[in-house]
């Protein structure tokens, strides 16, 4: 299982200046098939600097894979794209 990438970022209104949420399409390539999944995710900075990120999928989404792993590698790219500038702020 692989995150290909991350598209369709769209930022949704806060007031809140530490935090950041969006909502995006996750393309994934399970073993067999490759599949879009919808998603929202917020980033939270806290006082230290650190970020936390939490994942949220649509009710009724459900795919023929672990959800652990799938979310910990989605959770990665969110990372690696905040940490490049490729999110939109």
């Amino acid at each position: 299982m692989k995150v290909l990438e991350i598209s369709s970022i769209g930022v949704e209104d806060n007031l809140i200046y530490y935090r950041r949420n969006y909502t995006a399409i996750a393309k994934i390539d399970f073993l067999s098939k490759q599949e879009d999944v919808q998603i929202s995710f917020t980033i939270e900075i806290d006082p230290l600097g650190r970020k936390t990120i939490t994942l949220n999928y649509p009710f009724g989404t459900n795919f023929d894979y672990p959800v652990l792993p799938v979310s910990k590698s989605i959770k990665e790219k969110i990372l690696e794209m905040d940490g490049e500038g490729a999110l939109p702020i």
